[in-house]
């Protein structure tokens, strides 16, 4: 049974060199997702995505904002009202939507089909970022980052007032409200953080030394808020995430050797970066361990990314790609790809460094169930107890799986992984050696 168990993993999750691991689980192989082209009337690059539903916005770098309202089948150009076609940043809260131009700052509340200027008070008009800050009693402030600084506005854009960051040297190219904090981030000119709505700053910009022992600002191409993180694409040369953590950020994944991370986009709890060569990156677990998604857009800039509850799109430049959302699960149509009962697996290589692979196995629905779909999780412990990974976090169908563990920001030493799929509970030691 243990043979048969084996062949059917390896047949299902391994091609001739690569496993395709994703959403902390193996996709089935009978799902061989490709990109699709969309059929946008130019091929530009595409500098910002947003969607809602099945209606995608995309902003581009010269050929103005494009509307599909049938997840990027049909596409018509919506620019009615627009001073420039460089659109750097399409932003939506509700039934607003804003845009930034390289003249000024753009509103619409018919869904992009007309849009009128809101430049009153800003200073240096190109807008490259938006985002709201929400109070208490339901007003809200929305902030718009120029190649000046941030400017905010308490009425939806007809008023801007400059805040204490700027005459900035760069564009502020994203900005991440957090609770009562609000960061941004410029291309060349650090990362700033308020704590008064923007009334002043402090700089907590990421530093670091080249090759050459010389130290200098590392550029920032974009934010992102996920629990208690605020996650920063960013590096000299050698491009990494960091993670906001006692007022300090710190190293925490690479995407390669001059590959920076240029965007990111959320999916419920789920992180999703894109690269300078075409690979997206996806974190379950608050950006503490990243997977590569595949397959990859080889030979593509990836500048902005969007996802609903079917596809992943990617903003080019060469147009909008987009791919069906990876499915989690196994083909639980074939009877015998479906486990007959739990197991968790011993990781294997064990000891390992830095990383490891985990197997386990979901059975279906049993007699009394009304289905086999379960809430998983996927923890690992240290000896004390404390929690040091989450890897898996989310409902899961009948099937086989497979998550990688990288223990590369731990100490040497045994862990304990425990893995709880509805009443079931199990675990394991796993040894960590450097």
């Amino acid at each position: 049974m243990k043979n048969k168990i084996k062949k059917i993993i390896k047949r299902n999750y391994w091609n001739s060199f690569i496993s395709i691991i994703l959403l902390s689980s193996i996709l089935c192989p009978q799902n061989h997702a490709q990109w699709q082209k969309l059929n946008l009337p130019d091929s530009v690059k595409i500098n910002s995505l947003a969607v809602i539903d099945s209606n995608i916005f995309t902003g581009t770098d010269g050929e103005g904002i494009f509307l599909s309202t049938d997840n990027g089948k049909n596409w018509e150009s919506i620019n009615d009202g627009l001073q420039s076609k460089i659109i750097h940043k399409i932003f939506i809260d509700g039934i607003t939507i804003f845009a930034g131009t390289d003249s000024g700052a753009y509103i619409s509340t018919d869904n992009g089909f007309n849009w009128n200027a809101i430049n009153s008070g800003l200073s240096g008009l190109g807008v490259w970022s938006f985002a709201v800050s929400k109070g208490i009693f339901g007003d809200s402030t929305y902030l718009a980052g120029t190649w000046n600084g941030i400017y905010s506005s308490t009425d939806s854009g007809k008023n801007w007032k400059a805040t204490g960051l700027s005459y900035t040297t760069m564009p502020v190219l994203s900005i991440i409200v957090k609770d009562n904090f609000i960061f941004a981030a410029t291309l060349g000119g650090g990362v700033f953080k308020s704590q008064d709505n923007g009334f002043t700053w402090s700089d907590i910009s990421i530093v670091d030394t080249n090759y050459f022992g010389i130290t200098a600002l590392v550029p920032v191409y974009s934010l992102a808020s996920i629990d208690t993180n605020i996650i920063a694409a960013a590096g000299p040369g050698y491009y990494y995430f960091t993670s906001f953590a006692a007022g300090n950020f710190v190293h925490s994944f690479s995407s390669g050797k001059y590959m920076p991370i240029l965007c990111f986009a959320m999916q419920y709890a789920k992180l999703f970066a894109g690269n300078s060569s075409g690979n997206i990156f996806l974190s379950n677990n608050s950006g503490t361990i990243w997977y590569s998604l595949s397959p990859s857009l080889k030979n593509q800039v990836i500048y902005s990314l969007a996802l609903n509850d079917t596809y992943i799109f990617a903003g080019t430049g060469d147009g909008v790609w987009r791919l069906r959302y990876p499915e989690t699960t196994t083909n639980i149509n074939n009877p015998e790809k479906v486990p007959t009962g739990f197991a968790l697996q011993q990781n294997y290589p064990n000891p390992f460094n830095p990383s490891t692979t985990i197997k386990y196995n979901l059975p279906s629905s049993r007699q009394g169930e009304r289905s086999g779909v379960r809430f998983v999780t996927l923890k690992i412990y240290n000896l004390l107890g404390k929690e040091v990974a989450m890897l898996v976090n989310e409902q899961q169908a009948p099937g086989n799986y497979e998550v990688k563990f990288n223990g590369s920001n731990l100490a040497s030493g045994v862990y304990i992984y425990r893995l709880q799929a509805g009443d079931f509970v199990f675990t394991k030691k796993l040894m960590l050696l450097k």
